[in-house]
């Protein structure tokens, strides 16, 4: 997976066009650099180059999109407004949540475990529930990694994808390929796991009902 931003988002869009086409009309344009300065200067913290370079290709897809959902398995890329919009949602249910909560969790290394929503964090897929696909920010090795966060279960997850580049990769292939996405990262989850249950598992694209869905495949 070692092609660019560019070259990945462009294979998703033109899988879109052909199986579906209706996604394209909720596709926002390309953020302007206005927009991206005030999402720096919000956040207060650098910028990972991949989520740039893919904010410069569109801005998400507008709040009304139903077509599935493009990121597996169950995420809608946002645009910068909702992005700012949900982190500041986010940190004021943490701020209620945990009053005292401590700075050493906003010093962590990116990728590391948080209960609580950090202001690290930024939002940047969209569930249509509580839980978030979001940017970890904080500096460290896995600075850029893409998480889950569900405060139902247990805060943040372990990094589904390490840049914004291998999670576009990532979907890339399982699209065109029609191969299952998150197979890195279930593979590291079931070795992260003392009791594994089941095999490790990754997420198969299909199309039901003209919407884009992904059903959990175990993996060989």
């Amino acid at each position: 997976m070692d092609r660019s931003v560019a070259e990945s988002w462009g294979s998703i869009i033109r899988w879109l066009e052909e199986h579906l086409p209706h996604a394209l009309e909720h596709l926002q344009p390309p953020a302007s650099w206005g927009e991206i300065s005030t999402l720096r200067t919000t956040m207060d913290r650098r910028l990972p180059s991949d989520l740039i370079a893919w904010l410069t290709l569109n801005n998400g897809f507008g709040w009304q999109a139903d077509f599935g959902r493009l990121i597996p398995f169950i995420y809608i890329p946002m645009g910068i407004d909702r992005m700012l919009r949900d982190r500041e949602m986010l940190r004021s249910v943490s701020a209620t949540v945990f009053p005292e909560r401590p700075i050493a969790s906003e010093q962590a290394p990116a990728g590391t475990s948080s209960f609580e929503w950090l202001d690290a964090f930024l939002p940047i897929g969209d569930a249509g529930t509580d839980i978030h696909l979001f940017v970890d920010l904080r500096d460290g090795d896995e600075f850029g990694c893409v998480r889950t966060f569900d405060a139902e279960s247990g805060g943040s997850s372990i990094p589904e994808w390490f840049s914004i580049t291998e999670m576009l990769a990532d979907v890339a292939d399982a699209l065109t390929l029609d191969q299952p996405a998150l197979q890195d990262h279930g593979r590291r989850y079931h070795a992260s796991t003392h009791f594994p249950t089941r095999p490790p598992h990754g997420w198969r694209p299909y199309i039901e009902e003209n919407r884009l869905r992904w059903e959990l495949v175990s993996l060989d």
